[in-house]
């Protein structure tokens, strides 16, 4: 066979095997949520002290999520506050499970939550719910945000939605020792490397995949890894101080513009889905909160009675993810907020 022959099936095997990774690619992204885009775009901008902040008025896929903002850097349609009796504003505060990864503006627990309070208030009165949470962020930017966001808005209600990874605790030290650590396959691809193929919808479906192939393994490891770090969940007093002081001043934010505020933490995966799961983190939290008199939102139980609500249990997270929840979980996060802003009464009248 001469050179030139072997040149030429190697080149239409090449073509070959790029048609089909485009193909793959293309199929990939129809089948995430929101609408198709071939190309990843970074929705953020630096802000000093932040990290990163929303580009506004921003439309594109980021990450296998469709981001669209408005003029305020918050996902969803333009918000036209006009700040009358009939309007009950909230601002939703949080990570990117507030923002809501992986699925649409629609099923994201602030929207959700509109929906519910379009239902729930009295004739006459409006639901304005802003989503101001952000990838990425903890109490520090919470705090910051909640400043800011209290002063444009002026909010009825400030709702805080913490995620386990913003502070040192078992669940957070087990989850990273599992699915970071050594021998584990994300840990032998290099990170910026990881990086780069995130931006491609193929690299993500695999990605999942992986962890949907893996997840019943992963579950009987977290069991074994339980006592292993155990220690690692140990609160650093300073880390500790820091994160009492953002809290204290979210809700001082909230107070000075006669806002109610409550907070609640999102669960892993682990804690629905095991039978045994270590509950100091939302001990820890919910203590913060109760000496404060601020009301805590537990969602474990909840989370829990839902997914056991059908045999198989029902998955209340998105595909091949360990923390963020699926439409089916977010509907449980905007109902319990629903009913504790019923319980305290926080409701507006009927006139």
């Amino acid at each position: 066979m001469s050179v030139r022959s072997v040149l030429k099936k190697l080149a239409i095997s090449l073509l070959s095997l790029i048609v089909v990774l485009v193909l793959a690619e293309v199929a990939a992204r129809l089948a995430e949520p929101g609408p198709f885009s071939f190309f990843d775009s970074q929705p953020y901008d630096p802000a000093p002290g932040m990290d990163h902040v929303h580009k506004r008025n921003f439309a594109g896929r980021w990450d296998g999520t469709w981001y669209a903002t408005d003029s305020l850097g918050l996902r969803g349609g333009e918000l036209h506050p006009k700040f009358t009796p009939e309007e009950y504003r909230v601002v939703a505060i949080g990570d990117s499970c507030t923002f809501g990864k992986g699925v649409v503006d629609a099923d994201t627990w602030p929207r959700q939550f509109e929906s519910m309070l379009r239902a729930a208030l009295p004739a006459g009165h409006v639901p304005v719910v802003a989503n101001a949470g952000v990838n990425g962020y903890s109490a520090k930017q919470y705090f910051e945000v909640v400043k800011e966001r209290c002063g444009e808005l002026k909010p009825n209600l400030v709702v805080v939605g913490y995620t386990l990874n913003d502070f040192p605790n078992v669940t957070k030290a087990l989850d990273e020792n599992l699915h970071q650590g050594k021998g584990n396959l994300r840990a032998a691809i290099p990170y910026d490397l990881r990086n780069l193929l995130g931006r491609t919808a193929l690299f993500r479906w695999m990605r999942a995949t992986y962890y949907v192939m893996n997840r019943e393994r992963d579950f009987q490891r977290a069991e074994e890894l339980a006592g292993a770090v155990k220690n690692q969940g140990k609160r650093n007093p300073d880390r500790v101080a820091r994160e009492i002081q953002y809290l204290e001043g979210m809700v001082a934010a909230a107070r000075d513009v006669n806002a109610q505020i409550c907070v609640f933490l999102f669960p892993y995966e682990s804690q629905v889905y095991l039978e045994h799961y270590d509950t100091s983190a939302v001990d820890w939290l919910r203590s913060l909160c109760e000496e404060r008199k601020i009301p805590f939102i537990d969602l474990i139980d909840e989370f829990r009675a839902g997914a056991r609500a059908e045999t198989p249990p029902k998955q209340l997270f998105i595909r091949g993810d360990r923390y963020h929840p699926n439409p089916a979980g977010y509907g449980i996060v905007a109902r319990s907020v629903l009913d504790t802003v019923r319980e305290r009464g926080w409701l507006p009248k009927a006139q």
